[in-house]
């Protein structure tokens, strides 16, 4: 069976094998070696996260052609990142537990394999396997994403976090064939023998892999020399090798394409101006002179064209702090808001409260009054292949003209249900399927299981804070801990939100603290100003806002996208 071959490595107390666990050993920044039951898999690439993301295409296609979960620990020079590989594609942290893996011990010291870092060729042994069992690997359909959540015992997440999007997207998408001397990051993987997990784009996507949408492909295609996969053939039962030759490609000939011709032919769209003097000047002539857009106006459409940047597939944003009318839920639905309005939809904001959130009261009433409990419980009719956005209608509630859904956290008061860190994993992964942006509002208990769910997953972290000392000091506590528990990485790559709450009132030494304080810790720092229609707390209409404050906040959101 390939999958004695593979040596998955399941949960402790399953029998034969089980007892030890597949390894990988990071033993340099552009090599690693895999360790798996009978076959070591020696795995080079470009640099050290593009060696993570091959380690864990390995595992996925060992989770895949088994049909089981993988049971696996990562070597570093400085840490260990216990995790279990599911067949879809989704890798989650486990408990360290005291089963050997396959390979050297785990504290022996990491030496990198002669000649690594050196160009090698495109070949794969494979004649060890059965080609049958290869061909049927991995047929079932992945309709989310999976989630590089990478922690050792203490929590810490790895440089291979979901939020660097392009890596993830690129070792998750089935390869395309390039031309020769592009280097494909997963070269090795495309193979026709060795399955890769769908595409996170959509539902559809492995269909699809050579759509311009999922950009996988071509961000792939320049990261660095390809990997070389060798499984080591038993010593019992040596075979004889059997090199797979290249595909031949399109780029061999030299003959224009299609593609030539269109690309010869198309001309750049020219960006009329609308407003101001060219504005007027456009207008007046129909069109026949166009001047250069004023820079305000250019600024704006380069702002624009930011936040509807196309995505490569679903995406995370968590908006976090832990102290109670720090402007989460305010900021959830600008964000929510301000996406829906530019890109047309496609995004969901979520309620992400163990128990009672108010971003469900804060939106446009609804005609019905289910929540997350509520969707979990029929989570399985989401499941189903044949399930479309229809048939979340009757969970999420739509908000008109703003173009964005929200899923409400648990409002009975006499209810003792709550959404744990397993029920959020469900409920993102059959979301995913639906939605291209989750903005997901977050409790205020750091170490709910629910929260660290959330921020785990989160492909771009928002730490709101309003200039008050009570709400920055709950912002830089949970920085601390975030860090103290693994989690620097997201907060490098967070984007901070100071919300003013006042009209015109704010201590100005105070506010240089804050910037300072959050530009040090995170990757950007954006203000949004003081709005009348939040001091209310009434439901969100967007006519309402005033212009100043749309225009923070498309600021705020295009910050947000760059990260993504």
């Amino acid at each position: 069976m390939l999958s004695d071959l593979l040596g998955h490595g399941r949960s402790p107390g399953s029998e034969g094998e089980a007892s030890m666990i597949a390894q990988a050993r990071i033993t340099s920044d552009t090599t690693a070696t895999v360790h798996l039951a009978d076959d070591t898999v020696e795995v080079t690439g470009a640099d050290l996260p593009e060696i993570r993301d091959r380690v864990k295409q390995v595992f996925i296609t060992a989770a895949r052609t088994g049909e089981d979960a993988v049971d696996v620990v990562i070597v570093e020079p400085d840490v260990r990142h216990h995790l279990r590989v599911e067949p879809t594609g989704r890798i989650a942290g486990r408990e360290a537990d005291d089963r050997p893996p396959y390979g050297p011990a785990i504290d022996d010291p990491l030496i990198a394999p002669p000649g690594a870092g050196l160009p090698t060729d495109d070949t794969v042994d494979l004649s060890s396997i059965d080609p049958e069992a290869l061909t049927t690997a991995g047929s079932g359909t992945t309709t989310g994403e999976h989630a590089a959540v990478l922690e050792d015992e203490t929590g810490e997440l790895s440089a291979a976090h979901s939020h660097r999007a392009g890596r993830r997207r690129a070792a998750a998408m089935p390869p395309s064939t390039a031309p020769e001397g592009t280097g494909s990051s997963a070269s090795a993987q495309s193979a026709p023998s060795v399955p890769s997990p769908s595409s996170a784009s959509s539902p559809s996507s492995a269909s699809s892999a050579s759509s311009a949408s999922s950009a996988s492909s071509a961000s792939s295609a320049s990261s660095g020399p390809p990997a070389t996969l060798t499984p080591v053939p038993s010593p019992v039962a040596p075979a004889d090798k059997r090199p797979l030759t290249a595909r031949s490609t399109a780029a061999e000939d030299p003959r224009p394409t299609l593609q030539d011709l269109q690309s010869e032919t198309a001309k750049p769209e020219k960006v009329k101006p609308t407003r101001g003097f060219p504005g007027f000047v456009t207008r007046l002539t129909g069109g026949a002179i166009a001047l250069r857009p004023n820079a305000r106006e250019r600024r704006e459409t380069e702002r624009l064209e930011r936040i509807r940047r196309p995505l490569e597939g679903p995406r995370n944003i968590a908006v976090v702090n832990l102290k109670g009318g720090a402007h989460k839920t305010t900021a959830s639905l600008m964000i929510a808001a301000t996406l829906g309005v530019t890109r047309g939809g496609n995004v969901l904001a979520w309620d992400n409260n163990e128990t009672r959130g108010t971003l469900g009261w804060r939106g446009v009433p609804s005609d019905h009054h289910r929540t997350a409990v509520d969707l979990l419980h029929d989570i399985d009719h989401l499941r189903a292949p044949e399930a479309t956005n229809a048939d979340l209608d009757p969970y999420v509630r739509p908000q008109g003209d703003m173009r964005f859904d929200i899923l409400a956290s648990d409002e009975d008061p006499g209810s003792a249900a709550s959404i744990d860190g397993q029920a959020f994993g469900e409920l993102n992964d059959a979301l995913s399927r639906f939605y291209r942006i989750k903005v997901i509002d977050t409790g205020n208990n750091v170490r709910a299981s629910n929260w660290l769910a959330a921020v785990k997953d989160a492909d771009q972290l928002v730490i709101v804070s309003t200039v008050r000392e009570d709400t920055f000091n709950a912002a830089a506590w949970m920085i601390d801990e975030l860090r103290a528990t693994g989690l620097a990485e997201q907060v490098d790559h967070a984007v901070t939100i100071l919300s003013h709450s006042s009209k015109g009132k704010f201590d100005p030494t105070l506010r240089s603290r804050l910037l300072a304080h959050f530009g040090a810790h995170t990757r950007v720092v954006a203000e949004v100003p003081y709005e009348q229609q939040f001091v209310d707390g009434s439901h969100l209409e967007w006519s309402r806002i005033a212009p100043n404050t749309k225009e923070a906040w498309l600021d705020a959101t295009s910050l947000i996208i760059d990260g993504l």
